[in-house]
């Protein structure tokens, strides 16, 4: 299995067993080739016929052997069986050759040889003993005309007899050092899987944890509800470990939890409502830990690691853990859902301070506005007032040029106190107050990403725009972000078109790029939908309105948003998201 999965993966593949074969094998051919000719040149006592015959006759069978050994995955009993078959034919080969003298005494070191292959050691030099024995016993019976004994046919052939112990001997030590060094490739060949598994993992996890932290931006920016905040988490830590099952659970200091808020289909109403209540049982002091927490619920298990958040929050991120992941990518996981749960404590931390600070904001002005008001506007309102009930108690004693300087003074003092409220009104507006309008803002990141990327960008906008909302603001400046970053990105343009119409009903956005372009029906069946255009697709649905792209490979992208200009982003809520 793991050879199939290297080869997959392009790594290279040692077959040490293969490689070994292939050496025995060129042994037996050459000792083949070696042997008959010695036997056919220094046997002219038999028929030349009958020489050849015995030549060929080893050929085939040595072709027979070869395939036979090389058909054999495993290393069986039936390899065993073979090698007595093959001991038992050369044994006998010996017999007409002349046993311990024949030539084919080193072509029967094959076998020996190949049970050692095998890591059949002891069968290897029992097989050395049966060849040593036969072929001696051959030449005493058959091959030995001065009548020497048994005895004194061992001793003078002891240097033969030594020179294939010492044979069996290396071969035996280099199979088991092969051996070793097969286990340490089939080791290193395994780490090597979980490295590149690992490295598959890091490049997914960076395109994945860069898509986040965009989709959470976006969220944050256009203030959100907390859910779509949870949901985004959730989601993007069964991406990132490839887990059935994620959560985040969110619990308030107040000690009310949330309810279960499903990205998941597939699973069950009571596995969620027994994930809860496993969730809940766990201490608060936990929240303090950095450790991994390791949840088991109804049989399935989970990894979890606390949000640590303002003092009283905190919560909880988990996924199913996956037995069957190695070691190197389980170390990975528990990586990449630390830095979430970090990522999240810290987008949450600015998701409140941002409400915080608004609010404060918020506070601050209506101060500014009453204080001006009663310093300014309401001294005057009041001084006009009793001028004019002075001037009605005084009139009759008042002649008619005194009453008229009497009212050019009240009109005096009412364009004062009416430029004074007009003044404090125009404060609010950031045109009035010299504070960088939508336009400027969105000039300048032209600009920038035009000398950044030499290209041409041009930016029109029809309307008023203190028709749009601060959010709507945030929205349509980050689909031009989105919109612009793709096209340089992915379509390599060299210029984009912006127009947009700002009306009192609705607003419409025209972004056109001349780049590669691509199918756009890809993204009505389902494919092809990256990043971006999930992002920009958020965005328009969250504002009620509605996007279309239009591609074609080779002819640019034109993308068109419309979106009322009466809707409001909801409030925020708080929640849990499996």
């Amino acid at each position: 299995m793991q050879m199939n999965d290297a080869a997959v993966k392009g790594i290279e593949i040692f077959d040490f067993k293969s490689e070994e074969l292939k050496i025995i094998h060129r042994y037996r051919y050459f000792s083949w080739l070696i042997t008959s000719m010695f036997y056919f040149w220094r046997n002219p006592a038999s028929h030349w016929v009958f020489r050849i015959g015995v030549i060929v006759l080893l050929f085939i069978s040595s072709q027979i052997t070869i395939g036979i050994y090389n058909k054999q995955s495993k290393w069986t009993k039936n390899a065993i069986y073979f090698i007595l078959i093959e001991t038992m034919g050369i044994i006998l080969l010996l017999l007409p050759t002349g046993g311990v003298n024949s030539p084919f005494i080193w072509y029967a070191l094959n076998p020996v040889l190949i049970s050692a292959s095998f890591s059949f050691y002891y069968f290897c030099w029992l097989n050395l003993l049966c060849y040593v024995s036969a072929s001696i016993v051959i030449s005493y019976l058959f091959y030995n005309p001065n009548g020497e004994s048994l005895g004194l046919m061992v001793m003078s052939n002891a240097h033969l007899i030594l020179i294939f112990i010492l044979m069996t001997l290396a071969v035996h030590l280099l199979t088991k050092l092969t051996s070793k060094l097969k286990a340490q490739s089939d080791r290193l060949l395994e780490v090597n899987i979980q490295l590149n598994q690992a490295n598959s993992k890091i490049h997914e996890s960076i395109a994945h944890i860069m898509s986040l932290y965009e989709a959470v931006e976006v969220l944050t920016s256009n203030k959100n509800k907390r859910e779509d905040i949870y949901n985004i988490f959730a989601e993007y830590i069964t991406k990132l470990t490839g887990a059935e099952m994620a959560f985040f659970w969110l619990k308030n200091g107040d000690g009310n939890a949330s309810d279960v808020i499903s990205i998941n289909p597939d699973v069950p109403e009571n596995m969620k409502v027994s994930l809860l209540r496993g969730i809940r049982d766990i201490d608060d002091d936990i929240s303090l830990s950095d450790e991994i927490l390791k949840i088991n619920v109804d049989g399935y298990n989970f990894h979890a690691s606390a949000v640590k958040l303002t003092p009283g929050d905190w919560g909880l991120i988990g996924f199913e853990a996956n037995n069957d992941d190695s070691e190197i990518i389980k170390e990975e996981h528990i990586k990449q859902l630390k830095f979430i749960t970090r990522l999240a404590a810290i987008v949450l931390e600015r998701f409140h301070l941002e409400e915080v600070t608004e609010r404060l904001i918020i506070a601050e002005e209506q101060n500014r506005i009453a204080n001006e008001m009663h310093d300014n506007v309401a001294q005057g309102l009041f001084a006009i007032i009793y001028a004019i009930n002075s001037l009605i108690q005084n009139r009759d004693k008042m002649s008619v040029s005194q009453i008229q300087e009497s009212l050019h003074l009240l009109q005096k003092s009412a364009q004062l106190s009416m430029e004074e409220l007009r003044s404090t009104i125009y404060r609010l507006s950031s045109k009035k107050g010299g504070q960088k309008s939508f336009k400027q803002g969105l000039s300048e990141y032209i600009n920038t990403i035009t000398k950044l990327n030499n290209i041409r960008i041009n930016l029109e906008i029809n309307g008023d725009e203190e028709l749009l909302g601060i959010q709507k603001k945030r929205g349509l400046y980050r689909i031009i972000c989105e919109a612009t970053g793709n096209a340089i990105r992915h379509g390599k343009c060299s210029m984009i078109e912006i127009k947009l119409d700002i009306y009192k009903a609705f607003v419409e956005l025209n972004i056109a790029d001349n780049g590669e372009g691509f199918d756009s029906g890809n993204i009505d069946r389902g494919e092809g939908s990256g990043l971006g255009i999930r992002n920009m697709s958020r965005i328009v649905e969250l504002f009620g309105g509605k996007i279309t792209i239009d591609g074609e490979p080779g002819k640019g992208t034109v993308i068109n948003v419309r979106m009322p200009n009466d809707i409001s982003i909801p409030g925020s809520r708080e929640g849990i998201a499996i």
